[in-house]
């Protein structure tokens, strides 16, 4: 796709990730030295940002990016790429907290702040309160609950609410991206959480970022009609879980780039979230001629297929997938409910029973209950069943309580 390509450097497709690395690290000189004698080059400045994120330096390509912006303000590409450099850093800082257990309380945090973007104000209202309970420290939780208030007709609570989030000097000084952040100077709040590798600076990087991309984003749409800003308009129904409209967005972008394959998987996508697996079918299938390899194309195809019950033609295609994916979750559990739809029993349990520990609602229970009947041991099939049906009345209690939550006042 060429207008989201504008920072790509001609790194070779078929080289493996540490190869197009050390090729970028080679490219920085190079390229540093180029933009030093002509500034004013918006072409050697846009390689230098591709080198950068290439070579893992993001803080670099964005910095790099937004000059760009300064010297062609008028080019909606490079308001994307700033946008998607500044996504970038986001996405990996949120990665640094998938797995510790001590970052939990930031995991919950940054799910409650998720909500909130979202517009989900109880149950954001809910992780709020729970998180200030586990990170009592993070003042800056008094503007979320302080902003919901005011959101949902409270400004009097909100009021209250700010008041048990102010900070001294003394405090600034030593949470600098905190304070920067809550004065809405979110590149002086990046650039302080970036020299830090604790949990608040990690959170504050990814909040950072989060609000650089949007005004990226929000400077593309002021500009005339172009398939970026309708990229972008897409991305954000699709955040909302406004499919259709993420559909529409889509269509328009390939009016201006017709055949694009970037965005042909966008749509495929968006209408399988919308449920319309026919035309997801229909939009992934010349993709598929082309790039019969392509994992993300197989598994969005096998996932279709699966759920238009085209068991026979899913097999197959779930089954390449898994063999370039070996690891991946989402494709073994296809993989899995395709074999049990097909009576392999055998070959389904194994990747059902993987995953069943994540099972929220019973409903893999009784999926793997039925490939234990299947193969008669009707002991076990029992057991599973038991359990789904204690796990149902456990989420039906969840469901219950979510229900009953209310936005309270401040304590």
């Amino acid at each position: 796709m060429r207008w989201l390509l504008l920072v790509t450097l001609s790194f070779s497709a078929q080289s493996g990730d540490e190869a197009r690395r050390a090729q970028a690290v080679e490219a920085i000189g190079p390229l540093e030295r180029a933009v030093a004698a002509q500034p004013a080059d918006v072409e050697s400045r846009r390689r230098l940002a591709a080198a950068y994120a290439a070579a893992g330096r993001r803080i670099d390509a964005a910095r790099e990016l937004r000059n760009v912006t300064e010297l062609a303000p008028g080019h909606a590409g490079n308001w994307y790429a700033l946008g998607q450099a500044y996504n970038a850093i986001k996405q990996e800082a949120l990665g640094t907290f998938d797995e510790q257990p001590e970052d939990a309380s930031w995991r919950q945090l940054l799910a409650a702040d998720a909500l909130l973007a979202r517009g989900k104000w109880i149950d954001a209202f809910a992780l709020f309160r729970a998180s200030l309970e586990r990170l009592p420290s993070m003042v800056s939780i008094h503007d979320s609950i302080a902003q919901i208030y005011e959101r949902t007709r409270h400004p009097d609570w909100g009021a209250r609410e700010r008041t048990h989030g102010t900070l001294s000097t003394s405090d600034c000084a030593r949470r600098e991206a905190l304070c920067e952040f809550r004065a809405g100077r979110y590149d002086s709040a990046l650039r302080a959480s970036s020299s830090q590798s604790d949990s608040e600076s990690r959170y504050w990087r990814a909040r950072a970022a989060t609000e650089l991309a949007l005004a990226a984003f929000t400077r593309l749409e002021k500009l005339p009609d172009s398939p970026e800003r309708r990229a972008v308009r897409a991305t954000l129904a699709r955040n909302e879980e406004r499919y259709t409209d993420a559909i529409v967005e889509l269509k328009a972008a390939l009016t201006f780039a017709p055949g694009d394959s970037a965005l042909l998987y966008e749509l495929a996508s968006a209408c399988y979230l919308a449920r319309d697996f026919e035309q997801a079918v229909g939009t992934l299938s010349p993709l598929l001629r082309t790039r019969p390899d392509d994992p993300r194309l197989l598994e969005l195809m096998g996932y279709s297929l699966l759920q238009m019950r085209q068991v026979e033609e899913a097999l197959p295609i779930l089954q390449r997938t898994v063999e370039r994916n070996p690891t991946a979750p989402g494709p073994r559990l296809a993989l899995g409910r395709a074999y049990l739809q097909t009576g392999d029993f055998a070959a389904a349990i194994p990747l059902i029973e993987a995953q069943i520990a994540g099972d929220q609602d019973g409903s893999l229970h009784v999926q793997l209950a039925r490939a234990y009947r299947g193969l008669g041991k009707q002991d076990k099939a029992a057991e599973l069943l038991e359990q789904s049906q204690a796990l149902q009345r456990a989420a039906e209690q969840r469901g219950n309580a979510a229900a009953q939550r209310t936005i309270t006042a401040p304590k």
